[in-house]
């Protein structure tokens, strides 16, 4: 009989005897199909799941990211993410959403299925018509590439149960066809109190997360983030509007990242107020960064009976320009403030439109600042805040259009208790930190005069309001004959002319800033620049010496081998100190200019060859990618930089002693960063000094002393760190601690902004 036929006999009886073990009927048909002699199948081998887990998502950082995005794809409100024991490798990451859950058949035929189609064919989501953030079909190689198990918990609003889903990525070996894996998947009772959603429990995590690394997830995902606590939900001509998406990162159970800790706490104070049952209106300023202000109910000389126990407000304050923001998030929550800035209102939890929106002036805020009688910044950009007005109030009447309020004598009072409460919140501010308040205020005392500082400061945002000012009467004016187009693109470049004078003043500002770094350091300057320029004098004696020395004794004998080793050491620090002056005469030169990634590592690792060799280390280059330009920079920064991670990695290396010593240095680009990984097999950092390593003067180096031996000694000022930090944030960019590829113990990743195309030098196109 042919194996053809005894297949076919055993495909019979297991249909007879065991008709639902589907995993022997998968096998048998297989096996049966690879016979045909007549036609041929692709079939696909279970260790493209590791692949693709590797290749699709390179970073566990962006694996998450595609997470969130697929909450947010499934109309979540709110994402969950604990990482629970996850210092360690094995740990494990618990990801809840409030989104619409999976049924059997979308778990089969969606998240079960490789390359699904159904981004493609329903590219909005079924409720709120979000446009899908996740890349199609990475969500399942992102929860493989983060852990080794998976626990896919899911109901839908109209299921009476839940469905239960277990995947050992384990299973998904190298020669085993993917057909034939199978994951259990069983119906449970509803677990939650949620009428719908996902769980996703990920066990085993293949790296270690840090407190930075989780808030970097959480910036990753601002793209889809709404950073703004919206109201309930409410219908708009039968349908739902979308009520935003909120992520909150915790470790352990503890509060890492969400919108209050990412982008609320960098708001210069929060304002709240509200008018109570005797109609007295007030407003306090709470968790002010300016000397701790933190005020009592103050009350306003109005009274407002129309808005008597049904009014409360919340704002927070925010000044742009004046170093009280991290740059890295200022110019997002700045992005942000154009579309999501100012007042909002709400009735019985719903929001109103259009108070709050893009160019609505609803409380004269812009206006205010246009008139200019009350100096420090107040206009929409700079608020973030929501009013909440009672249903009881029957005052406050809708429009037959169902867009805004009539303008009653209610609504009146609630704008003109909305701006005294602001504008008095924002005057007290002024006054703390020392500001004039007001065009003819009198008694201005001299001590209180503008630093030439905080005169500068003023100008830029002067001309930025005037750009602002320009451009919104642009966008509010006709282009209806071509007087008023000429009339309009005069403005246009007006607007274009002052937000490049007010961003020449911010760079000149940035400039005054590092002058007091540039003094501190100028000294010691000038003592490395003269102090190679010194060496230099005595080199070539010191190769005529060691040279004659070398020809003049007998070969093989001690003293030989010493003269030699001596002229070894003689060449490595020739080629540090060539190398240190050329880098201190090209930063004679104070241009910035792009640098190309090659042209800082390639030389940097022929300076050290003769050190590597000497000490045993091997080093390997690993650049992918062409035209890897930074922003502009001074190559003598790529030397601190680099040099400050090969002294710690040579460290780390000495302290281990592995039979292979080794650095690993990768070089390459996302879609807008360029980047570099420094890696070692050294002895690592413990995780109790992972958030210490970038504070300065932390070093877990032996101090140096007199009696220490030079050959054996570990010293470190613990300021190398420090250096890069401020070199790399300098440029908005970023250094970090990462988990390091395998074979090595640790890895230092800096990423810096691509140039700009039209910097880079014309012959490298």
């Amino acid at each position: 009989m042919s194996k053809k036929t005894d297949l076919h006999d055993e495909l019979k009886k297991v249909l007879t005897e065991e008709p639902d073990n589907t995993d022997k009927l998968l096998k048998l048909t297989q096996e049966i199909a690879q016979l045909d002699e007549n036609t041929v199948r692709f079939s696909i081998d279970a260790g493209v799941i590791d692949r693709l887990g590797k290749e699709l998502v390179a970073r566990h950082e962006t694996a998450v990211s595609e997470l969130i995005k697929n909450a947010y794809d499934a109309d979540a409100t709110f994402v969950t993410l604990n990482f629970i024991e996850a210092d360690d490798l094995g740990g494990t990451l618990v990801i809840t959403d409030d989104g619409n859950g999976m049924n059997r058949e979308q778990l089969v035929n969606g998240f079960m299925r490789i390359s699904s189609s159904d981004k493609i064919h329903t590219p909005l989501s079924p409720k709120f018509k979000r446009k899908r953030a996740g890349r199609k079909g990475i969500g399942r190689f992102s929860a493989q590439r983060l852990g080794e198990k998976l626990t896919i918990i899911t109901q839908t609003s109209y299921s009476k149960n839940a469905y239960k889903v277990n995947i050992d990525w384990n299973s998904y070996k190298m020669d085993e066809d993917l057909m034939l894996i199978s994951n259990s998947i069983e119906e449970i009772p509803r677990e939650r109190a949620i009428a719908n959603g996902t769980t996703l429990i990920i066990e085993g995590l293949r790296d270690w997360w840090s407190e930075a690394m989780i808030k970097r997830v959480y910036r990753y995902a601002l793209d889809i983030v709404q950073p703004f606590p919206l109201a309930k939900q409410k219908l708009i001509d039968g349908k739902i509007e979308d009520v935003g998406f909120q992520i909150n990162c915790l470790k352990d159970d503890v509060p890492i990242a969400n919108e209050e800790s990412m982008f609320f706490e960098h708001a210069l104070a929060e304002i709240e107020g509200g008018v109570d049952e005797e109609g007295r209106a007030y407003w306090q300023i709470i968790n002010s960064k300016v000397d701790s202000i933190t005020e009592t109910k103050q009350f306003l000389e109005e009274n407002y009976k129309k808005l008597i126990g049904g009014v409360n407000f919340k704002a927070h304050y925010f000044i742009y320009n004046k170093n009280l923001i991290p740059k890295q998030i200022e110019s997002y929550i700045r992005e942000s403030a154009k579309t999501i800035g100012g007042i909002r209102l709400y009735r019985n939890g719903f929001r109103v439109l259009p108070y709050g929106e893009p160019q609505n002036d609803w409380i004269g805020l812009d206006e205010s600042i246009r008139v200019r009688s009350i100096l420090p910044v107040h206009g929409n950009i700079n608020f973030f805040g929501f009013v909440e007005i009672d249903g009881k109030i029957k005052e406050f009447q809708e429009l037959s259009s169902r867009e805004g309020l009539l303008e009653n004598d209610s609504y009146k009072e609630l704008v003109d208790f909305l701006y005294k409460s602001l504008i008095s919140a924002v005057i007290r501010i002024a006054e703390v930190r020392g500001k004039k308040v007001k065009t003819g205020q009198k008694n201005w005392e001299s001590k209180n005069n503008k630093t030439p500082q905080e005169a500068v400061e003023e100008a830029v945002d002067l001309l930025e309001s005037v750009a602002n000012e320009l451009e919104e009467d642009t966008k509010n004016s006709s282009n209806s004959t071509d007087e008023d187009k000429e009339r309009n693109s005069r403005k246009q470049q007006k607007a274009k002319e002052a937000r490049e004078k007010a961003e020449e003043l911010k760079q000149a500002l940035e400039e005054i800033g590092e002058l007091n770094m540039l003094r501190v350091l100028a000294g010691l300057g000038l003592v490395i620049g003269e102090f190679t320029h010194e060496i230099n004098q005595y080199l070539p004696s010191f190769a005529i010496d060691t040279k004659h020395l070398i020809e003049n004794l007998e070969k093989d004998t001690e003293n030989y081998l010493k003269a030699v080793g001596m002229k070894s050491r003689f060449d490595s620090f020739q080629v540090y100190a060539s190398y240190f002056d050329e880098t201190i005469s090209e930063n004679v030169n104070r241009e910035l200019r792009p640098i190309e990634l090659r042209d800082a590592i390639n030389p940097f690792i022929e300076t050290i060859g003769k050190d590597l060799k000497r000490n045993n280390i091997k080093v390997t280059p690993d650049i992918k990618g062409i035209d890897l330009f930074t922003c502009k920079m001074h190559m003598s920064e790529w030397a601190s930089i680099l040099f400050n991670l090969y002294t710690n990695s040579k460290k780390a290396i000495k302290r281990a002693n592995p039979e292979e010593k080794k650095i690993l240095i990768k070089a390459g680009e996302t879609d807008d960063h360029v980047f570099v990984e420094f890696m070692d097999n050294g002895v690592g950092i413990p995780k109790e000094n992972r958030d210490k390593i970038f504070n300065a003067f932390f070093t877990t180096s032996t101090p140096k002393n007199r009696n220490s031996n030079t050959n054996e000694e570990l010293s470190g000022t613990g300021l190398g760190l420090k250096i890069i930090k401020d070199i790399v944030e300098s440029y908005q960019g970023e250094i970090s601690l990462e988990n390091a590829s395998e074979g090595y113990a640790t890895c230092f990743r800096i990423e810096l902004p691509k140039a700009n195309k039209e910097d880079i030098p014309n012959d490298n196109f």
